[in-house]
């Protein structure tokens, strides 16, 4: 990832659209809070444009080809994704348009935000991973650690159970600035 690109089979990908970078953001005022502004700034894994082995499995580099092979940050082999690298070419427009967005829990201690995108008149959801850290008093740390189409054939893994449980990106920033926790809305429907 940081050297910005990838051969496979004599064909260069490009993945500098994946460099780190940091956008800002507005936060408006509410009824006890003054309006704020914070800088963004932006990481992305390596999983944005790789696959790994399913759990308990090792991928077969013999068969996929050695140059596919990516370590990703906990040093685990993953294969590089054609798909996912062509997906992932429109993520930082869609980072610089988080603010805006409506994020999902996952049940997990990350979030996710989904993009609806057609290919070749075809309806997906592209679903965006991330995690939101306080970096500075304001500042804040956005890590994609994923995003893919989702294969509908296998499952639902990674959707939220019920789409109820949505909070506005801007609010999610407010509330990780000032350090308060962000409860998932869907407990209190129990």
């Amino acid at each position: 990832m940081r050297q910005g690109y990838i051969d496979v089979a004599s064909v260069r990908y490009d993945l500098s659209h994946l460099f780190a970078g940091a956008f800002p953001l507005a936060i408006p005022a509410s009824a006890k809070f003054p309006a704020s502004a914070a800088t963004v700034h932006v990481e992305y894994t390596s999983h944005c444009v790789s696959f790994g082995p399913k759990p308990g499995d090792q991928l077969d580099f013999e068969t996929l080809g050695n140059e596919r092979k990516i370590l990703d940050h906990r040093r685990v082999a993953r294969a590089f994704c054609f798909d996912r690298h062509h997906w992932s070419l429109g993520l930082p427009a869609i980072v610089e348009q988080l603010g805006e967005r409506r994020c999902y829990f996952t049940g997990h201690s990350n979030w996710l935000v989904i993009e609806d995108i057609t290919h070749r008149g075809e309806p997906f959801e592209y679903e965006v991973f991330f995690r939101l850290r306080r970096a500075e008093a304001s500042a804040l740390r956005l890590v994609i650690e994923s995003a893919y189409v989702r294969n509908v054939s296998k499952g639902k893994a990674g959707i939220p159970r019920n789409r109820r449980s949505i909070v506005r990106f801007r609010v999610m920033a407010a509330k990780v600035l000032r350090g308060e926790a962000i409860r998932d809305p869907n407990l209190n429907h129990a």
